[in-house]
Order: C-alpha cells, then structure tokens, then sequence
C-alpha cells in the first residue's frame, strides 16, 4: 500500500514537472533582435517579406535593401550591438524636420519605432529617398507633376557620414548642385528657421489708404507674430523700424509704408515663405546646367543678368508683364541687336487700346509716329469708317516708326519665341526706381540697354573671329538714327524664370510672388 502511495506521488510530480516544462517552453519565444547573436545575422533576418510585412516596410524595397548590406556583408550603418549610435539618434531626431533641410512635409514616409533593428532599415531607406530628392528634385516642371521617389546608388548611400545633428543639417542642404544661388538660399533657409517662429498665421491687412488706424494695429500684431517685433513693444518709431526690416527681406523698398505689396507680404505666413524657399532650390536642383555664355532674367526679382564663366559682366533693372499681360517664362538664343527698331504693334494692343483712339481721332496714329498697314501696304486711317470696325473685326497692322519716343526706345534685343517679347529700351525711365516693376505688355523694358549692348557686342566671337560691330561704331550707328540689325556671331542662350527666391549680394532674398505662379508647384509639392 505504501509502495502504492510513493508511486502516485511520483507520477503526479512528473506530470507536474512535465506540464512546468512545457508551459515554460511555450512562454519562451525570444525574438531575434534579442538573441545574443552578431548584429549582422540580425540584420540579415530582417531582410525578409515575412518581417517587412510584420513591420509595415513596402515589399518593393527588399531588393534595395538587400543589395545594400549585402555589399556591406550585413553590418548595419546607424545602429551597433544593441542600440542606435549616437548618429542614429541624430538623424532619427532630425530625418522627420524634412523641411529643415529643404524637402517638404509629406515627402519624407519616415516610420518612428523604438526597435533598433526596424530604426536600422527606416533610417536607411529615409535617407536613400532623401539623398536623391535632393540631389534630382522633387518636381518634374515641364509635366507639372511630382516625381516618382526613388533611392540613391548603393555607393553613394553607403559613402554618407554625418558628425553632429547641425551636421546632419548642414549636410543635407548642401547636397545637390554646387551652385552658389542654391547654397546661399540653404544657408538662408537655416537662419530664418533659426531666428524666426515657423507661424502658420495669415492676417487681413489692408494698404493704409483704406483705414489707417486699423492698417497700422494690423501689420503690429504680424509683425509680432512673424518675429519681428516684441509684443510689449507699442511705440510707433520702433513699430515702423521693425516694418522696414521685414520689407527689405521681402525685396520692397523700406519706406515704411503700408501699401498695397507690403500688406501682400504680411500677410504671408511664414511657413508659406518656408515652402516657397524649398521650391526655389528644388527648381535649382531640376534645372540643367548653365552654359559658359548666357543671359538670365528673372520675373520676380525684375532683374536681367549676363553670365561668361559664371562671372558677372552686364546687370540691368528691367520692367516686367503687368496682370494680364505677363511674361511668359522660357529659353531661346539671341541672335541679333536692332538698332533703333519699328516696333510692330501686337494686335491685342491694336485692337484693343488703340482703336479706341482711332474711332474718336484718325490723327492719333501720325500723333504717335504710328503707320497704318494692310496686307503690309500703308493706307490713309481717314480713308476708313473707324465706326463700323470692331475689336474682332480688326483686320490692321499698325506700326510705330523708329525713333527716341518709340515704345521699344532706340535699341532692341530680338529672339525668336512663340509669344512675340524680347527687351529694350523704352522712353519710359522713371518705372525702373519702383520696387515693383510690372507695369509692360509682357516684353522687358531695359535700364541702360546701350550699355548690355556694347558688353555684349565687346565679347561677341566665334572661331576666332570678332564682331565687326565694336562699342564705338555701335554709337556711330545711334547717332544717325537709322533701323539697323547687327546679326551675332555666336546667339547667346536666355533664360527666362519665375524665381521668387534668390541670392542677393551672397544672401537669400525674397520677392513677392507677383503673378502667383508659385502656388501651382507648391500644390504639386505638398500631394
């Protein structure tokens, strides 16, 4: 009987024991990033369909991913046995900041975990998006499109270092084109960041011609907002300093005036001037590269630019498109320098401004040194009945004979493009000390157009042969007052853009977005 009971108690304890030992084993499930294995072996399991679908990482990345650490025989980057390093850390921190270094929020699709393997494949796959965001752009302009994110090369991902979290910025920035408008906006992009509160607000201020009192309250309380101002501060010279600080960084003269473009640029938020800082170096990123020899004008900045060895040799004020009239953007080649040109009028101008004129005074076009043309042969405005002509029944050319009051002045730059503009002088020169300079047709009226010329024809060969046409004859020529076309020997490319962010005697500077043509792209950027 005892034999009995020491047998039971032994099965019992058995079974005790057996169903111990495989509660225990079920309960015991160590995962791999626990398992006291070489980190390398970990990273090697991670790479899987399995793991990536558990995690939430796209199965289409695998490849990349596998042929990055299989290049590096699976040792991770950011991480080391057990943690982040102290680099991983940094770029974890910063990586999400995306419009910190210059890609806008959305783009960046970065995963925050606290599992070190998982950060080891986000921080890589990140940064091969980020890499070659900046180094492509992000936008295709010519479709109107966002582009497709894709990696860097394997080599130029693993060849990436990085010291410090400013580093890291700073880094990042100035990846990309090695061009000094785009290194200057970056670095400008780290100051207003630093310096001033990324608002989101926008404020209803009105030119001071509506309501002064309330103009004045208005733009205080932007100002304060916006950074520039203390909102302690109420004593009106001090309120006027801060309001000419902010226009000279938004390209407006510091007149401390609250007009109609100071009002536009206040109630701005500054966040938006942020997103059209990035548009403004992706468009650098996008764009081809420039040749020795070029002339670049841009819209925004009503400014024309001519470039040998990305040296600057000619600078000019210029007068731009007005609403309604703008000027396009584009590229072509000047070919030739018209010296005191015919200007032919464009028929919306014809039809539209001046047969106005026509129908109430005949005379108005031997007033104005205007030819009246039909099938190209002149014909008398009195012998017509201006009453039964309509605006699209306009079936004239009407052309200004040349002339120091022709619209186009004594000098005109012509190349060949689908809307009819070029630049030239004008008898107009009082536009060109306004800071907001649109007020043309849509063609580029030119500060000092005689000057472009001769440094244009002064640098004008090719193959070794020189423009017969020197500085000195080219006044010879103004001075008998003659229409003469002087034919380039080597057409120097033009670049026409809409660049409202630009460096400025090596800083960034800001414009106004005068014909709102930034908000299609910044749409495009934010989907």
């Amino acid at each position: 009987m005892e034999l009995n009971h020491k047998i039971l108690f032994y099965i019992i304890v058995s079974l005790l024991l057996t169903a111990c030992s495989t509660e225990e084993k079920e309960e015991v499930v160590i995962p791999f990033e626990m398992q006291d294995i070489p980190v390398n072996e970990k990273v090697k399991i991670a790479l899987s369909e399995e793991y990536f679908k558990q995690i939430g990482i796209p199965d289409s990345t695998l490849s990349y991913l596998e042929k990055f650490y299989s290049s590096r025989n699976y040792s991770p980057k950011w991480i080391n046995d057990s943690m982040l390093t102290k680099t991983g850390v940094q770029l974890k921190n910063r990586l999400p900041k995306s419009f910190s270094y210059g890609i806008p929020k959305g783009r960046v699709h970065f995963i925050q975990t606290e599992n070190y393997i998982q950060d080891e494949l986000n921080l890589t796959l990140a940064l091969a998006q980020i890499t070659y965001d900046l180094d492509s752009g992000i936008i295709d302009y010519e479709n109107k499109i966002k582009k497709a994110k894709k990696f860097v090369s394997i080599s130029t991902l693993d060849s990436l270092d990085f010291n410090s979290e400013d580093g890291i910025r700073i880094q990042l920035l100035n990846r990309g084109k090695k061009d000094s408008t785009y290194l200057a906006l970056a670095q400008g992009l780290i100051n207003l960041i630093d310096a001033y509160p990324i608002d989101t607000s926008t404020f209803n201020v009105k030119s001071i011609k509506y309501d002064t009192l309330l103009a004045a309250e208005k733009t205080r309380t932007a100002l304060v907002s916006k950074g520039y101002l203390n909102d302690s501060i109420r004593d009106s010279t001090l309120i006027i300093t801060a309001l000419q600080k902010f226009q000279i960084d938004n390209g407006l003269k510091p007149d401390g005036v609250i007009g109609k473009y100071t009002s536009k640029a206040l109630n701005e938020s500054t966040y938006h001037k942020v997103e059209r800082i990035l548009l403004a170096m992706d468009k650098i990123r996008s764009r081809q590269e420039r040749p020795n020899k070029y002339i670049h004008i841009n819209i925004p900045e009503y400014k024309l630019r001519y470039y040998i060895n990305d040296s600057l040799k000619s600078d000019h004020n210029i007068v731009v498109g007005k609403i309604g009239n703008e000027t396009p953007e584009l590229t072509s080649k000047l070919r030739k320098i018209v010296v005191y040109p015919y200007w032919n009028v464009p028929y919306s101008i014809s039809s539209k401004e001046i047969l106005p004129h026509l129908k109430r005074d005949p005379g108005y076009l031997a007033k104005h040194n205007y030819t009246l043309l039909k099938k190209d042969e002149e014909i008398d405005p009195y012998s017509v009945d201006w009453s039964k002509v309509r605006q699209n029944s306009f079936r004239y050319k009407i052309r200004q004979g040349v002339g120091r009051k022709n619209s186009l002045g004594i000098i005109k730059f012509d190349f060949y493009n689908k809307h009819s503009v070029y630049f030239h002088d004008t008898p107009s020169k009082s536009l060109f000390g306004v800071d907001v300079r649109a007020y043309s047709h849509g063609c580029m009226r030119t500060q000092n157009p005689i000057d472009l010329a001769k440094v244009i024809l002064g640098r004008d060969e090719y193959r070794n042969k020189v423009n017969e046409m020197t500085p000195d004859s080219l006044d010879t020529l103004l001075n008998r007052a003659e229409n003469y076309e002087i034919k380039l020997l080597h057409p120097i490319p033009i670049f026409i853009e809409y660049q409202t962010v630009v460096r400025t005697g090596g800083k960034m500077q800001l414009y106004l977005d005068i014909y709102g043509r930034d908000e299609e792209y910044l749409e495009i950027m934010r989907e």
